[in-house]
């Protein structure tokens, strides 16, 4: 097994979930950081330039939310926007309530990743947030996977459902054939389409990732095909692909405009840059993948039945973690051998530990999850303390609930339910309410009746 060094910059941001917010507005921080809070960020809050370059030179950050006016501060916004991005890259998203076009545009050409006009709602934020951090985390893997400076994850399992993947892959990835790759969050979409291009007449091509649902669907187009003007000439990511593979996950969030323009490209077998003429050839090999049932987006008529048919010429699908339990062990092994080299730890076997403390959990992030956990454990020891949500599952087992009148039992399993549930998805209130079928508001009123605290969370 290989491990190269620049693996180690790149598994940081594992454990990094950190925010700075700079705003003078007191009730605004206090919003923002009232909702971040909620999916599990840590959140800094500076009011002014000073105080925010002093965070920036002292800690590293996922994200920085930036106001545009900052009064009584040496500097304002666009002027911290662009100290910041002379040393760092972070993602910024700037706010304003005051924006207008020029101010938008001004922000976005000095280095911001979004901007963001007040007042805003939690949704919107959010998506921003999200949007803005994986995106950034994206290119940075893409970069370096382009530098060949990383370690690739093997395809590791050898239950029946992952046999049965291997067996697909050894069939059609000498093939011409698209494949189309099905499987929830953290399941390995992007593994398996790795394996197909290693194997294939294109390995000795770039292979090359890009997410449609991290992209900003104005811009989509843009990064596929190029750019080309008088003062930009831009390389898309067909065209960088080359005679490699290009990884197109998420497909069936691309906009419908940009379907039928993929679908364009698919027949002619060539493509022209945005603003462009010049037709370019199609060499590379295209793979894609999804959470969604693409056949559904297509009956609610959000994706192009012609296009399904033109991508969804094989297809594999993943299993979720909790459907191949046989492989844990492996796995396990696996990310416990990488984790150790990384973090110079002793590799240890955490086995005994991971599969007692997680006892009968049907891990939700699935290889994502476990990976992560195994990152904890090989970094803060044996003796860590995760307050698994299993733990507080089997503590609510144990009472005898049988003794207590209904009213109080059902009360009593709601609030462990409920911290079980928040606990098992590492205190993100907005992944909490979409899995338990409930409002995020009314979520909120409900742990605030049970008495279910910061603190308990």
């Amino acid at each position: 097994m290989k491990l190269e060094p620049k693996l180690k910059l790149l598994l940081k941001k594992y454990n990094m979930k950190n925010i700075l917010v700079i705003d003078d507005e007191i009730d605004i921080c206090n919003n923002i950081k009232a909702i971040l809070k909620d999916e599990g960020f840590n959140i800094q809050i500076a009011h002014n330039s000073d105080d925010a370059f002093n965070y920036i030179n002292k800690n590293s950050y996922n994200l920085i939310i930036l106001d545009v006016w900052l009064d009584n501060s040496e500097y304002d916004g666009l002027e911290v926007l662009k100290q910041i991005r002379q040393n760092d890259n972070v993602p910024i998203i700037v706010i304003s309530g005051h924006g207008n076009i020029d101010m938008a545009v001004s922000a976005i050409k000095d280095g911001a990743n979004e901007f963001i006009e007040k007042p805003f709602n939690t949704e919107r934020l959010l998506l921003s947030v999200n949007r803005s951090i994986e995106l950034h985390e994206v290119k940075y893997e893409n970069r370096i996977l382009k530098e060949g400076n990383i370690f690739d994850y093997e395809f590791i399992g050898e239950s029946p459902a992952i046999t049965k993947i291997k067996q697909q892959i050894i069939k059609v990835a000498p093939t011409l054939s698209r494949v189309m790759i099905y499987g929830e969050s953290g399941t390995g979409k992007d593994i398996i389409a790795k394996e197909i291009h290693k194997n294939s007449i294109y390995k000795n091509g770039p292979f090359i990732i890009l997410n449609a649902a991290l992209m900003d669907p104005d811009n989509l187009e843009s990064e596929l095909f190029g750019i080309q003007d008088n003062s930009l000439n831009k390389t898309g990511q067909l065209e960088k692909a080359g005679d490699g593979t290009l990884f197109i996950d998420e497909v069936g969030e691309m906009p419908l405009q940009t379907q039928a323009k993929i679908l364009r490209v698919l027949t002619d077998k060539n493509f022209t840059k945005r603003g462009g003429n010049e037709l370019i050839k199609l060499n590379c090999r295209i793979v894609c993948s999804s959470t969604k049932n693409l056949e559904m987006l297509i009956n609610e008529g959000s994706f192009r039945k012609d296009l399904f048919h033109r991508l969804n010429v094989v297809t594999i699908k993943l299993p979720n973690l909790n459907e191949r339990f046989g492989d844990i062990d492996a796995l396990i092994d696996y990310f416990t051998e990488i984790f150790s080299k990384v973090n110079n730890q002793k590799n240890t076997d955490l086995k005994p530990i991971i599969k007692t403390k997680y006892l009968n959990y049907d891990w939700p992030g699935n290889i994502r999850e476990l990976r992560n956990v195994i990152e904890r454990y090989t970094i803060l020891g044996e003796k860590y303390d995760d307050n698994n949500s299993t733990e507080k599952l089997e503590d609510f087992q144990s009472k005898n609930v049988i003794s207590l009148p209904l009213r109080n039992a059902r009360k009593l399993f709601e609030k462990n339910y409920l911290q079980s549930q928040i606990n098992r998805f590492d205190g993100n209130i907005s992944k909490t309410a979409a899995f338990i079928g409930m409002e995020r508001s009314a979520l909120h009123r409900k742990l605030k009746q049970l008495g279910i605290t910061e603190e308990d969370k």
